[in-house]
């Protein structure tokens, strides 16, 4: 039996546990994350019909976004590898929804486009988007949504906050940067 559980409920509930040994921290973050994921599964099955994968679906959402971004810039804004975009990229442009364009500036570089047949692809992609979160919120009231939204925001600048700090250069007292 570890120390959590030794604990009365009381004593569990005033240590920031639940009667699982979960801190509240571990909680909100599961259940986070479990939501988000729930919430992409439900939006995959609804977008199967429409020939798209998790994958492709988050690639033309993206990009619609970001439109005439380098392979590069869009891998980065998904945290994928480059090679595994250029494959996706490749599907996409067999679907006839992605084109590579010259850069003007740069012969290298390759550009990003939707085409005009992705754009009703995006509309019905929107509408069904809509039906899922349609269903999320349901018997919720528009209060209780709304303080959701602004905890999740501040959270996420809370994160944001700390991913800058994480990512600063360490210095020392003398402000000098250590290695």
């Amino acid at each position: 039996m570890n120390n959590v559980e030794s604990l009365s409920p009381s004593a569990q509930q005033t240590q920031g546990h639940n009667a699982d040994g979960q801190t509240r921290a571990d909680y909100v973050g599961y259940l986070i994350g479990d939501v988000s994921r729930m919430i992409r599964t439900v939006y995959d099955r609804r977008v199967e019909p429409l020939g798209l994968t998790r994958a492709q679906w988050r690639v033309m959402t993206r990009l619609n976004r970001l439109e005439s971004c380098t392979q590069t810039e869009l891998a980065t804004e998904l945290e994928i590898e480059k090679p595994t975009l250029g494959k996706l990229i490749e599907r996409l442009e067999a679907k006839g929804w992605v084109e590579r364009r010259a850069d003007k500036s740069d012969a290298r570089s390759k550009r990003l486009f939707l085409t005009a047949a992705a754009h009703p692809l995006l509309d019905e992609m929107t509408v069904l988007a809509d039906g899922v979160i349609e269903g999320v919120f349901a018997g919720i009231g528009t209060d209780e949504a709304a303080r959701l939204r602004e905890t999740l925001s501040r959270i996420k600048g809370n994160l944001t906050d700390m991913l800058e700090t994480d990512m600063a250069p360490d210095t020392s007292p003398g402000g000098e940067t250590r290695s």
